[in-house]
């Protein structure tokens, strides 16, 4: 399985108080040219790429 992109490591996740935080700080150069921003769901959909999950990445200990 292939590791995440530079820049969306954990770290950015734990950092977050919101999925939809996290994905505004991940995507906010990428985001300024689309029709339609869901950073939320963008950003669920490629953690979920590499089985990692927003909630499991909050919790002390999660991966």
């Amino acid at each position: 399985m292939m590791a995440p992109a530079a820049g969306l490591e954990p770290a950015t996740c734990r950092a977050s108080r919101t999925l939809s935080e996290a994905g505004k700080k991940l995507f906010g150069v990428s985001r300024q040219g689309r029709k339609s921003v869901n950073d939320a769901d963008r950003l669920s959909k490629y953690l979920a790429r590499f089985n990692l999950d927003f909630r499991r990445l909050k919790t002390p200990g999660g991966a």
